[in-house]
């Protein structure tokens, strides 16, 4: 059950690099030497962003079990984990939705609300936050994303063996809908592609989606799942045209702000 957790999800979700790459781009121009400081390690899989001296978010569906207690890499420093908060309106997939047709896990995807705020025992010294983006007009943007799970390229998908390598990567898409609580893009062929397009792999859920305002780094979306239709069995993640889903953090920036405050 936890491998199809991981493989639907694109864990999501979905060579030795991570994030799903053009297949006629050099896989080293995706290449980062190290993951901006206010993207955090979470303790089982996937990743989370500091927004706040005291607070790290992540996509709901990376807490595994309860992680307080537990210790969190930040900067050159340990950080324990005081409390996690899900979103109230998040949905974990029961085991009757991990087989057969994609169809019924797909609406309770989108449903969800896969949000949730870890925080830390102490305030995280030395290390900037990243900003939230609470504008609604992602629609268009070129946004940079992070990762560092599964990798593949567009032509073969995903390779859920690479998952593992933990290489840093970072590729671009532009947003193609923003509603709801949800932003997509699609991974297109490399005749209509950005030069570094590319897509969330296996492992990078939780990763910072960012764009730029006059040089200055936003978060706009946490990597979450990727749009799939048929037979889960027959599942392949990370292929061109597939559309990937990000947590839009527009739309839960009231709910954030309740709790960590202005």
């Amino acid at each position: 059950m936890k491998f199809l957790l991981f493989f639907i999800f694109a864990f999501c979700s979905v060579a030795t690099n991570a994030v799903v790459v053009r297949h006629d781009i050099p896989v080293d121009d995706y290449h980062v030497d190290n993951m901006p400081e206010y993207v955090i390690e979470l303790p089982h899989e996937g990743l989370g962003v500091l927004i706040d001296s005291q607070w790290v978010v992540t996509v709901a569906h990376t807490v595994f079990y309860d992680y307080t207690g537990l210790k969190l890499n930040i900067g050159a420093e340990f950080y324990g984990i005081e409390e996690v908060k899900l979103h109230p309106h998040y949905k974990r997939p029961n085991k009757d939705l991990l087989s057969g047709d994609l169809a019924p896990l797909m609406r309770l995807l989108k449903s969800s609300s896969d949000i949730a705020l870890i925080k830390l025992s102490k305030p995280v010294l030395g290390v900037h936050p990243i900003s939230l983006y609470a504008n609604s007009d992602e629609k268009g943007e070129v946004i940079t994303v992070f990762g560092n799970g599964a990798t593949g390229n567009g032509l073969l998908g995903e390779d859920l063996n690479t998952k593992s390598l933990h290489q840093a990567r970072k590729f671009q898409n532009i947003v193609e809908s923003a509603e709801g609580n949800w932003l997509t893009f699609k991974f297109d062929l490399p005749a209509s592609a950005l030069p570094l397009e590319g897509m969330q792999g296996s492992g990078d859920s939780g990763g910072a989606s960012i764009i730029y305002h006059d040089g200055i780094p936003f978060l706009v979306g946490l990597s979450s799942w990727q749009l799939a239709t048929g037979d889960i069995s027959n599942f392949k993640g990370g292929l061109y045209g597939t559309t990937a889903y990000q947590t839009r953090i527009s739309s839960y920036y009231d709910w954030i702000m309740s709790i960590v405050g202005s």
